[in-house]
This record gives C-alpha cells, structure tokens and sequence, in this order.
C-alpha cells in the first residue's frame, strides 16, 4: 500500500475503511465543532467529516489521525506494527520536492484586496475564553532571507480581521527567518497552507532547524511533494493542499494575540507577530482541517516522528537506547528510555544530554531493557522497585522553558527532572523478574486469540 497524496484521498481511505463519520447535521464552527472533535476523541471514535457548518459552504475535516492505526494508514501501512521502523527508513532517504506550473490549490484565486477575506472561512472558536478564530493545523511555508534555506512549520493563527492575522512564532526554523527578515526592516513573505496530507502536517512539527522540512515530508511520503509558486508573495506552497493563504510577516510589529486554550489545558496569550493578507488561493469546493488543541492527534502526530527522532540522537551519542515512549497525557513532555546499560553512569549521563537537548521534555525517566515503556503499568513498577530518591534522582534548574507551561518561572525557565530507574548492574541477580518460558506465554496468547474469535462468533449468532 502507497500514502496517499493528498486530503482528499487520505479522507477516501479513512471512509474505505470504516473510520470517517460524516455528520450531516448543521454545526456552528463556534465551539460546537470543537466539542465534538473532543468527545469523539475521548471515546477514540472515528476521523470526523463536517458536511454542514452553519454559515458556510466549506466543509471541515477532524481527529484524522486520532489513533495510531490511522497514523499507519497515512504512511501507507496496513498496521502499526512497522511505523516507527518505516519511519526511520523513510526519514534516512532524501527526496526533494518537485516544482509545478499549477494545482488543485489555484483553482480559485482571490488576489483583489477587497475580495480578499479571511473571515469568509469557517475557522472554529475551540474554547469559552478564546479570543477569537483560531487556525490550529496551518502549515506556514517561507524562506530565510539570510541562507534561502526553505522550510515550514506548524503555528497557532488567530483570525483579526479580513487581512490580518496574529502568528505565534515560538518555534524555529520560521522564527528565525521572521528575525532575520526583521534585522534588514523587511518582512517576510510566508504561505500557510490549510487541509493537506496528514503527513505533511507530521512533518512541519519535526525538529530538524537547518532542514528543508517540504523534503522532509517528501521522504516519509515516498514521492515528491509538489509545490507551486504563490500568487502575491515570493513562496511556495503544495499544488494539492485545499486553500493557500498568502502574506507578509511584518516588521516590528507586535499585537497582543489571545488568550487561546493551548495544548497544555490552559489558556495563553502573547505579544505575536502580525501577518498582513495579500491573496487567497484554493479549490472549488475546499476542505479545511481542524486540529483540537487537547485531543490525541495531538500527540499522534508528534508522537512518534519525535520518539524515532529522539532515538537517532541518542543512539548516535553513543546510548544503546532500545525504545523510547512520549507520553500522550503529558501533552509529550514526559519521556520513559529502555537503556541497555553497560556502566553505571550511563543513566544520568544520558537523562543530563536530554534533559538540556530537547527543549520540550520536562522529565525523563531511564529504564532497563527488561521494560515495556509503551505499558505505563510496567514504567511504574520499575519507579516503584528500582528507584530510590536520595540517589537516583537527576535535578537540572534553569532551563529554557516552553512558552505555554504556566508553571514556568520568571524569566521563561523551569526546572527539568530525571529519575534512573534501572538496576544496579552489580545486583543484576536480585532484580531478575519472574517470568515463564516464552513458548508457553505465546502458546496461551494463540489460544486466547482464537477463544476470543470463537466468543465474537457466538455473540454475533446471539444478536441475530
């Protein structure tokens, strides 16, 4: 199986395989269509089609990768058995995108200033205390005046009138072209594109800086991302997205942009760049996405691009890191490492090099490879058996914090924290956990298996 290419066809491979709901009745883009992107995701229901938005034609698209099985139907796989080994091939291969006269996107191009209307697009108010429409899954594409590099990111748009937008630039690598810009007096032409292949998406959020993050996306689809020139601004963006807004980062320019409830469950306001609209292009019938601050996608999405990322650093530090697992609940702040340790150091010298490396984990904990860090039964028991407080605990102060931790200290800093939860190697012997042989344990799984095939059937004659 291929990834599909765009929207519209990952949407078509969701409905195939039974996991898009299209919802007919009318929703009010003003928090209703939020609500239910929540508790569909809170009972893991399936992707979400809005067919109706009350006030507008456009339709909107949500929690479309909400599980881990969807994750793997956009990267092509039947299952998710093989997408962080996928992922790592994928990522190795270099594939560049690939420039293109035209699209789907310029189907319908709006560049006359007073045509030009933002809020002629249904973009959803999430929560109570939002101050205003906010575009959530937004893939904003510039280039660095300084070095040409091209690149994109994912960044939260509040909606502030027809032509104008409040960016929150948190993030490199579009931070720094927007400063680099800013140093010359200049702005800095920017495209951001709504409703594209989940991948693409996927890739805007990896932690790669001085990469082009379209080629990026490029690889992990196996082909190249077509992209187009944009209308009024020198940028490019890709031929099948569903709309292109085009714009202007300006210059020492800075408005107050929230308060908007973020991924951390708490609301979060800025004094954020401004994008002045100069043109918006799209198809004839577009479908924007919507992407709920809270839910599992979330995570998803980051999850693991970030966790095959964070191995490859590791293991290149020379760490015999056998898993790593981002906890979803802590909106991936919490990390747990499955180390094969060879000397009794390599814990704290591995929770030190993370802890001060990746600026969004906020505590780490280091288990040995005996754990399952995706069972987070299993990482507690090794906490509750292996770690003792007075020696096995790592305190790094004073480090960078993220912009939406509200409980980050004056200054923008936060205190990071490690926990070695491995055994001494010298008691080996004491922590040996009870276990029986592994023929048997897979012989009563098969068992299982089929005694559970047996009970569906026989429920299933029940109904009837």
């Amino acid at each position: 199986m291929n990834p599909t290419k765009d929207l519209r066809h990952f949407l078509e491979l969701l409905k195939k395989n039974g996991d898009l709901l299209s919802i007919d009745t009318e929703v009010d883009s003003r928090f209703e269509i939020s609500e239910f992107l929540r508790q569909f995701d809170k009972e893991r229901g399936p992707a979400l089609l809005f067919e109706k938005v009350k006030g507008h034609s456009i339709r909107i698209a949500g929690n479309l990768i909400g599980t881990r099985k969807r994750l793997a139907l956009a990267f092509g796989l039947p299952d998710e058995e093989k997408l962080l080994e996928t992922y790592q091939r994928r990522r190795a291969r270099k594939i560049e995108p690939r420039r293109v006269r035209t699209g789907p996107v310029k189907q319908v191009v709006i560049k006359e200033k007073r045509r030009v209307d933002l809020t002629a697009l249904p973009i959803p108010i999430y929560h109570e205390g939002d101050g205003g429409p906010y575009i959530t899954c937004g893939i904003a594409t510039a280039k660095d005046p300084a070095s040409g590099l091209r690149s994109m990111g994912l960044h939260r748009l509040q909606i502030k009138g027809k032509t104008r937008m409040g960016i929150h630039l948190s993030n490199p690598p579009i931070s720094r072209f927007a400063a680099n810009a800013e140093k010359s007096g200049k702005p800095l032409d920017i495209a951001i594109s709504l409703g594209v292949h989940p991948v693409i998406l996927l890739a805007s959020i990896v932690s790669s800086p001085s990469e082009d993050k379209v080629g990026i996306a490029s690889s992990l689809l196996g082909s190249p991302i077509h992209l187009v020139r944009c209308e009024t601004v020198d940028a490019e963006a890709p031929a099948h997205a569903e709309v292109v807004i085009e714009g202007k980062i300006l210059p020492n320019v800075r408005e107050m942009e929230g308060p908007f409830g973020e991924t951390s469950g708490y609301y979060f306001s800025d004094n954020s760049h401004v994008i002045e609209v100069t043109a918006i292009t799209r198809r004839k019938d577009p479908i924007i996405q919507a992407l709920h601050p809270t839910v599992s996608e979330v995570s998803l999405l980051g999850g693991p691009a970030g966790e095959a990322e964070m191995i490859q650093m590791l293991r290149a530090r020379g760490f015999a890191v056998q898993d790593l697992a981002i906890s979803q609940s802590s909106n991936r702040t919490h990390v747990a490492i499955s180390l094969h340790k060879n000397h009794e150091s390599d814990p704290r010298q591995l929770l030190h090099y993370l802890l001060s490396g990746v600026p969004y984990i906020k505590h780490a904990v280091v288990v040995d490879d005996d754990v399952n860090v995706h069972d987070a039964e299993d990482v507690d028991w090794a906490i509750a058996t292996r770690f003792q407080g007075d020696q096995d605990l790592v305190v790094i102060p004073d480090l960078k914090a993220r912009a939406i931790d509200p409980s980050k200290k004056e200054g923008n800093f936060m205190t990071k924290v490690g926990l070695d939860a491995t055994a001494p190697l010298r008691l080996r012997e004491r922590f040996k956990r009870i276990s029986i042989p592994s023929r048997v344990r897979e012989k009563v799984a098969r068992t299982i298996r089929k005694l559970a095939g047996k009970e569906a059937q026989l429920m299933g004659r029940t109904k009837r």
